[in-house]
């Protein structure tokens, strides 16, 4: 098979199958990288589910001097003391919660050291997408709240070119702006039976099987063993092509040899007694 093997084209063939096992180890590599990420990330959101509720101050520092959009604080409880600015609430649409589809219900919440953005529920869309529901009031007066932290967004919320008092995100630079004070990064969600959850369908606990979302890290893990077993098959492929030629050569040469055992064994002899008789009458002997 070495011989086989030393042929310019197989010689080639090993090269392109160490460049792609390179490719392929790189590619198992970074998906070493994904899985720790992932798990890493999953450990932390499961942890911040579970710690012990903490002030919103606290957590995300100065609602005055934003530095976090809250991504990093995701899942976090946090309480905080306020009234709820009942005039500033808005409703975001096109949530789902239970199969139904409508609005997470979003109140301002302001305390003495800023304006925390809390989704007091969720209402169901009773009617067309132009008209907004009837929201349950928020209740008056200074109330403590324990919620759940999310990342806001980026995108703008459009309020303003929706119908009634609809966003299509949670903006929170474009809610300060309409507020008129300092709202921190991040909203939050409030945990079920928290004052203003009333008549409102409470919002659904995270899915701690895999927080951060896309492919889980089971996946991560089989993508790796995948990439570097094919990285191994890439390696392995030239010695199998190498070796069934082999086998096919020898299989053609065993035919060949066998084929020609088969044929009848011919003889010279009435090649010979024909030229003899012949001569002999040319000669007049017979």
């Amino acid at each position: 098979m070495l011989s086989t093997l030393r042929q310019p084209r197989y010689l080639g063939l090993f090269a392109l199958a160490v460049v792609l096992a390179a490719i392929c180890g790189l590619a198992g590599s970074w998906q070493v990288a994904r899985f720790h990420q992932k798990h890493d990330t999953n450990h932390k959101l499961r942890l911040d589910d579970r710690d012990r509720p903490a002030d919103v101050a606290s957590v995300l520092g100065s609602a005055a001097t934003p530095t976090s959009t809250g991504g990093a604080q995701k899942f976090r409880h946090v309480t905080a003391t306020g009234t709820y600015l009942s005039a500033s609430e808005t409703l975001l649409r096109n949530q789902t919660v239970d199969g139904d589809v409508g609005y997470v219900v979003l109140t301002p919440l302001k305390t003495s050291t800023g304006v925390l953005l809390i989704a007091r529920g969720f209402v169901a869309q009773t009617g067309a997408a132009a008209t907004s529901p009837p929201v349950p009031a928020s209740p008056t007066g200074t109330v403590t709240v324990t919620a759940r932290l999310q990342p806001a967004d980026s995108k703008p919320d459009r309020f303003g070119r929706l119908p009634g008092r609809q966003v299509e995100t949670v903006n929170i630079a474009e809610q300060a702006s309409r507020i008129g004070t300092p709202v921190w990064n991040g909203y939050a969600e409030l945990l079920a039976g928290q004052p203003g959850t009333a008549g409102l369908t409470a919002l659904p606990a995270p899915d701690l099987s895999n927080p951060a979302g896309g492919a889980d890290e089971p996946q991560h893990a089989a993508y790796v063993v995948q990439w570097y077993l094919f990285g191994v098959l890439a390696l392995c492929a030239p010695f199998v092509m190498a070796a069934a030629e082999r086998r096919r050569d020898q299989a053609e040469a065993g035919l060949a040899a066998e084929q020609d055992g088969d044929r009848p064994a011919t003889s010279d002899r009435p090649a010979k007694s024909r030229k003899a008789s012949l001569d002999d009458r040319l000669a007049g002997r017979a």
